[in-house]
């Protein structure tokens, strides 16, 4: 393992890239959207001149070659090779472009860096072909993924190929809060930075990511109360443009709770000393 490299999967428009940089880490970041990528290069570019950061313009994908990216022209972070995915933005009200992109299968990727101290995966869809690229590897001290939300089933299949790779103790996060978020000074996790985060970041990690450490079973009981707001009022739900969802979305905001995405992180253990 690693311990100064973080690989984000799914860099989008670099903000948790540049966030772990400052922290002190050295990242491995994967994004398939060229005009991201090229936004990316020209704002972190004496990171990538030193050689802290490395980008690989591609795609997740189980063969090496090229694949179809859905290249969403409202929200880039709606971008994914899955039409199924595809489909349902568009259900949303947005509009996908395809496009071709160069794709590699992550264990290439993972033969090239080296195990990660922390992995974030975050590509809409095609989370499961990072964590396959994992078995019978060594495996990263933390790991984040967005979190399938959809049913209690999807949530608990999840956790269930985390703990197949060794991971025991888990967090879920709301995303939708990271804009309270704020890094704890002494740091527990590199180098103080005294950043802010918006919705799509996946923001705090590793010792620092918020909440308590938490058995799989006890996570799926905390996280029933969202697996239900998500099918009852998330974007893909049969109400989410109805006055309703939208005045219920308003009072969880309110309450500092709101409908949002969720990131699943994992640690192997307590950090070694």
């Amino acid at each position: 393992m690693q311990k100064d490299l973080i690989i984000d999967v799914g860099m989008h428009n670099g903000r948790d890239t540049e966030f772990y940089l400052a922290k002190g880490f050295r990242v491995a970041a994967i994004e398939p959207h060229p005009e991201l990528v090229r936004q990316v290069e020209e704002r972190l570019s004496p990171n990538l001149q030193e050689g802290r950061l490395r980008i690989y313009n591609l795609a997740v994908a189980e063969h090496k070659g090229t694949t179809t990216f859905w290249k969403n022209e409202q929200k880039d972070d709606w971008g994914t090779t899955r039409s199924d995915f595809a489909d349902r933005t568009q259900k949303a009200g947005t509009t996908n472009t395809p496009i071709t992109v160069p794709c590699r299968p992550f264990a290439e990727i993972l033969e090239e860096c080296g195990t990660p101290y922390y992995l974030k995966i975050d590509i809409e869809g095609s989370e499961l072909l990072c964590l396959d690229a994992l078995k019978g590897r060594e495996v990263p001290q933390y790991i984040s993924v967005e979190a399938d939300t959809g049913s209690p089933d999807e949530l608990a299949a999840q956790l269930s190929v985390l703990k197949s790779l060794g991971y025991r103790e888990f967090k879920i996060v709301n995303q939708g809060m990271n804009r309270a978020m704020r890094c704890p000074n002494p740091p527990r996790e590199g180098r103080y930075v005294d950043a802010r985060f918006d919705g799509f970041c996946s923001g705090l990690f590793g010792e620092e990511a918020p909440g308590k450490w938490a058995s799989a079973d006890e996570l799926l009981r905390a996280a029933r109360p969202l697996v239900r707001d998500q099918q009852l009022f998330g974007t893909s739900s049969p109400h989410s443009g109805s006055l309703w969802s939208r005045g219920y979305r308003i009072f969880k905001r309110l309450l500092g709770n709101p409908v949002a995405w969720h990131d699943i992180h994992a640690r192997i253990g307590p950090t070694p000393a």
